[in-house]
């Protein structure tokens, strides 16, 4: 199976290969034996009626064999790349294809093909990814003794995922799953989450049966459940006389709400702890072009 890789929990991918089989192939090492051997026969007829002999006419007859053998041994050492991909191909051959869940229990190890996905948290997302690219690196409270809100938010914002609904023609319910966000780059060859959206692609994955959405928490939604994300934002001061009127301003504002998610529907999905999403690719054999 040849396919491209977007994500891969490399770390979940490599424990269940290493339960699957412990050993990994470093190097090989080919030897070929090629045999020659040949047979011949020799054979003599010696006609010894001469005119000394000629009363007698004798003929005589010897017959002799020969055989022999040619080996050529050739070796060819071969060094094998153990790569992510040969890493997560032993962990496909040892999945489950499926077109329906009615038959999949709780645990199975699964591969969807032919899903479109679609990023359900995008405003909310953006917002979080321009706080953790530095955007608002130094920035400070004021009257609040030069408190940090970046690094508070993304404190905050360790544990945030994208969440991503799929969709399979034929499925009574769609797919949900999340890829961990982090600092660095989450996605396989300088892909972003973006590409995703792009065709149709296969999820490879645990599944974990049926959940709501607002199972899918973080630390962020957390705090817009409880209200406290505007004390957050807007810490008191000792000297409560003192206020900012521009922190004011946005405290008294009752509607306002710094992150909104597209996540507010109480539908049910096919939730898989996703280990890998790729692109499988079509080949063409050299005898058939």
């Amino acid at each position: 199976m040849i396919f491209n890789i977007y994500y891969i929990n490399f770390p979940k991918v490599y424990e269940i290969k290493m339960m699957l089989g412990n050993i990994i192939l470093l190097n090989k090492e080919l030897e070929k034996d090629k045999g020659i051997e040949g047979e011949a026969e020799l054979s003599a007829k010696i006609d010894i009626g001469t005119k000394l002999f000629k009363l007698f006419n004798t003929e005589a007859e010897g017959k002799g064999r020969i055989s022999g053998s040619s080996t050529q041994k050739v070796l060819e050492t071969f060094e094998v790349k153990t790569t992510k991909s040969v890493i997560l191909n032993d962990v496909l051959e040892n999945t489950k294809t499926i077109t329906s869940f009615s038959d999949i229990e709780e645990g199975n190890l699964i591969r969807i093909d032919n899903v479109s996905l679609s990023l359900e948290n995008e405003p909310e997302l953006r917002v979080v990814k321009l706080f953790t690219s530095d955007a608002f690196k130094g920035m400070t409270v004021p009257g609040a003794k030069d408190f940090d809100i970046n690094n508070l938010f993304n404190s905050m914002f360790k544990d945030y995922a994208y969440k991503l609904k799929g969709t399979k023609s034929g499925l009574e319910k769609n797919i949900l799953i999340k890829i961990p966000m982090t600092f660095e780059n989450e996605f396989e060859s300088s892909y972003s989450v973006d590409d995703l959206f792009i065709g149709r692609v296969s999820l490879v994955g645990l599944y974990k049966g049926k959940i709501k959405l607002s199972q899918l928490k973080n630390s962020l939604e957390f705090f817009q459940e409880i209200g406290n994300m505007q004390n957050i934002i807007n810490p008191q001061n000792e000297d409560e006389d003192i206020q900012n009127s521009q922190y004011e301003e946005i405290h008294n504002q009752n509607s306002f709400t710094p992150f909104e998610s597209g996540l507010q529907d109480n539908s049910e999905y096919h939730y898989i702890d996703i280990l890998s999403i790729i692109q499988l690719i079509n080949t063409q054999k050299k005898d058939e072009k």
